[in-house]
């Protein structure tokens, strides 16, 4: 015992010492460990070593700022440790690793071997795996596959739980099927294995103890609807504010134009499902192969990722999830805001992602309403500049660029109306330049009027793109945006907006880091009637009926 004492004085003695003592620091956490584990072996014999997130390190070397060859330094010497742990370690039993990401111990065959992998995201192939670990479980088959259905809850433990807190808390049994409702939106939606109908293990017990907690401050509600409201309240991101998703984020830095494309693709299939209705937006499910799925991060990894990996990050790291054996979705509503930030992020940037700009509920809404567009020039200005930065941007990718600022603009509450709690997503729809005539505008949206009535105010954008040699030609790119404006009423484009009684024109030109608008402001009596101009929606001006 004193020699180990000794080991960790010496340790804790230059641990913050000065750099030119860094060579000796990996000695001496060998030393520390080798002692420590001669230890434990004297006093309760040989022993069982668990390493929770083992990747971590690894992870955070990926990440730093430092050249290949440090990088590749720092993960021998993080795999010199682990086989200290494991191989060269004859005081332990066994050793279990967890972690996210699947980081090789081995260099040419040496370093950690015998290992047993344990996949919550097992492939097709070989999904049944014999192993020491072969005890039956109820409800599954043998081998690691048996151990899958052991990871997070399922609705049968949340409902012991529940029991457990409705002996102090009674209104949790009276209103048992509203809290697991609030709980299967938020947190469930996971498959583990070929295991489905999983729930995120800390966001139920955190929410559980929210909500016992909200029961304490409030009398008893007086109602269903009030109940759901203090479940609400009680529902947070609580597993997703413990992570990090700096993985992601670096990926997105290096491929805004891919990410943007995927996150739209999954934001805009959750929407649709938690709304049952199948996507009208005629893309096609978020599909990866199994086999693809099974590994991440390989040995010699640089830093990039194709769609496949990313998406076998995103899985293995709990921000995805399987709908089946091959399609791949946003599993709950926790799990869907993270999905939004990021797209926020990919779309406008890290700085104005930020910004005060983007925390205004209903503030690009209210300029609309008013005539305006200073604000959606802003948005869209930046968004183009961080789009266009990869030198990729081309003609057909303009629409879907303001379309993904207007997306960005509903999930975070910029075009909410005071008499709603959130946009629809499947008011807006995107046309392509090459549908375009007579009724197929470039961009429209339905969004809720003055007088708070869904599907009354309606936005009509015509894009024209400036050409790099007229970006400074203020006068050429104010005629472009004319130009689009009159096309809005001289092809018929408001047709989309059958029920609409407010509407807004919006003919934008858009270049590099350069954008203009020219915009009207229409109101009828009735859908059947005639469109007359205003100069805003909020004047309220009255109508004189054409005949």
């Amino acid at each position: 015992m004193e020699g180990l004492r000794t080991v960790i004085r010496e340790f804790d003695t230059i641990r913050y010492g000065a750099d030119s003592l860094a060579v000796n620091r990996k000695n001496i956490v060998n030393a520390l460990f080798t002692s420590l584990s001669k230890y434990v072996y004297t006093r309760f014999t040989d022993y069982i070593l668990f390493v929770d997130e083992y990747d971590l390190p690894f992870v955070a070397i990926d990440l730093a700022d430092w050249d290949v060859a440090t990088k590749k330094t720092a993960r021998k010497f993080l795999k010199k440790l682990y086989d200290i742990m494991f191989k060269d370690n004859d005081n332990l039993k066994k050793g279990l690793l967890v972690g996210v990401f699947d980081y090789p111990m081995t260099e040419l065959g040496s370093g950690v071997t015998n290992v047993d992998p344990i996949c919550t995201v097992p492939s097709e192939k070989g999904l049944v795996t014999p192993s020491i670990c072969s005890s039956s479980h109820r409800g599954s088959l043998h081998g690691l596959d048996a151990l899958a259905d052991l990871f997070w809850f399922n609705a049968d433990e949340i409902g012991l739980i529940l029991d457990q807190n409705a002996e102090r808390y009674p209104l949790v049994s009276e209103y048992r099927s509203c809290i697991m409702a609030t709980l299967h939106e938020w947190y469930g939606g996971y498959r583990i294995g070929r295991f489905s109908g999983k729930y995120n293990p800390w966001s139920v017990m955190s929410f559980i103890a929210k909500l016992c907690q909200e029961f304490g401050y409030h009398p008893e509600p007086e109602s269903a609807t009030e109940m759901r409201e203090i479940a609400q309240s009680a529902a947070s991101s609580y597993w997703v504010k413990t992570g990090t998703t700096g993985h992601i984020e670096a990926q997105i830095d290096r491929n805004r134009l891919e990410f943007t494309d995927l996150a739209s693709r999954l934001i805009a299939e959750y929407n649709y499902v938690r709304n049952g209705r199948q996507s009208s937006l005629n893309d096609q499910p978020i599909e990866v192969s199994l086999d693809d799925a099974d590994s991440v991060l390989p040995s010699d990894w640089d830093g990039t990722y194709s769609e496949t990996e990313l998406l076998a990050l995103c899985l293995h790291s709990g921000y995805l999830t399987r709908r089946d054996n091959s399609y791949l979705c946003i599993p709950n509503r926790e799990v869907y805001q993270v999905w939004t930030k990021l797209f926020t992020r990919a779309v406008v940037g890290k700085r104005v992602s930020g910004a005060n700009i983007l925390r205004g509920r209903g503030t690009l809404l209210r300029e609309l309403f008013g005539g305006k567009t200073d604000l959606l020039t802003t948005l869209v200005k930046h968004t183009h500049s961080v789009l266009s930065n990869h030198g990729r941007y081309v003609e057909k990718d303009y629409a879907n660029l303001v379309a993904n600022t207007l997306m960005v603009a509903i999930h975070v509450g910029l075009l909410t109306h005071h008499g709603q709690n959130s946009v629809d997503p499947s008011h807006v729809v995107v046309n392509r330049e090459a549908q375009a005539g007579n009724g197929r505008c470039d961009y429209a949206m339905r969004l809720f009027g003055t007088d708070s009535q869904p599907n009354h105010f309606g936005v009509i954008i015509e894009f024209k793109l400036i050409a790099d040699s007229k970006t400074n030609e203020s006068d050429h790119c104010e005629q472009l945006a004319a130009t689009a404006l009159g096309q809005i009423t001289d092809k018929k484009y408001p047709v989309f907006l059958s029920g609409c009684l407010e509407r807004m024109d919006i003919g934008m030109a858009v270049g590099y880091n350069t954008v203009y608008t020219k915009c009207r402001m229409y109101m009828r009596r009735s859908n059947d009637a005639s469109w007359i101009e205003v100069d805003n929606l909020f004047s309220k001006q009255p109508i004189e009926q054409s005949n």
